[in-house]
């Protein structure tokens, strides 16, 4: 969802003869442009959950992840695998803003609830090597997310494009609760997962959340400049109200 509504960001701003009806074009020197865009995205929320083929946004709700890195020290391997993160839908754009001299993008999103089911890795050395896979379930509510997008300039062919350069993403999330399958037929494993776990909801996130902001900066980045690299500077901000 985060790809998909930074791709409307830029896509809403582009030529009317190129994109479909039901998007409101949105001119370079409107002098209303941050909310314009805003209010496109808002509009769009279920279009943007579908996908549009037609514009090759595919859908991203469930959100794929392959694998999220928690720890991997010498003693303690943690990693989720193929993580499906689904609620993405239910968001609200909270704030936009964009300069266009300097090719910068900020956008403030909340989301109500998020739902993550993944598979967990534990490879734990005590006295001798522990390991295990089974099935986790995350559920977050009231997720507050700051994203900052630096986009660069270059020329082909005498026209100029765009391209997402960088991308700072940060999550705020408050609390989780999470359920892990069988975990109370394991015995020993059981107590390692569960201490080295523990009941601290704040020490979790500390260390999940780098792990799921960089996988989701990485879908980002790719899906925008799939969308972007298809349109010149001058088609995607025309200069005009």
């Amino acid at each position: 969802m985060f790809a998909i509504a930074l791709a409307f960001v830029i896509v809403t701003t582009h030529v009317a003869a190129e994109i479909p009806s039901y998007i409101h074009v949105c001119g370079r020197k409107d002098p209303n442009l941050e909310k314009c865009i805003l209010d496109n995205i808002n509009n769009l929320k279920g279009k943007i959950c579908e996908g549009i083929p037609e514009l090759d946004i595919p859908s991203n709700d469930p959100l794929y992840l392959d694998k999220l890195v928690i720890s991997e020290s010498n003693s303690v391997k943690l990693y989720m695998k193929n993580t499906e993160v689904s609620g993405l839908c239910d968001f609200t754009m909270n704030n936009f803003t964009v300069n266009l001299d300097t090719l910068r993008f900020a956008i403030k999103i909340s989301f109500n609830r998020m739902y993550m089911n993944s598979t967990y890795d534990f490879n734990i050395r005590i006295l001798v090597p522990i390991a295990y896979q089974g099935k986790v379930y995350i559920t977050t509510g009231n997720v507050d997310a700051d994203v900052n997008l630096n986009f660069k300039m270059i020329t082909k062919g005498a026209k100029r494009y765009i391209y997402l350069s960088k991308i700072l993403l940060n999550l705020d999330i408050k609390d989780f609760e999470n359920h892990y399958e069988n975990i109370g037929n394991l015995g020993q494993l059981q107590e390692i997962i569960e201490n080295f776990i523990g009941n601290n909801n704040e020490e979790i996130v500390k260390t999940f959340k780098p792990a799921l902001e960089e996988a989701v900066s990485k879908v980002i980045i790719s899906v925008t400049n799939d969308i972007v690299k298809r349109f010149t500077y001058e088609e995607l901000f025309p200069e005009r109200t």
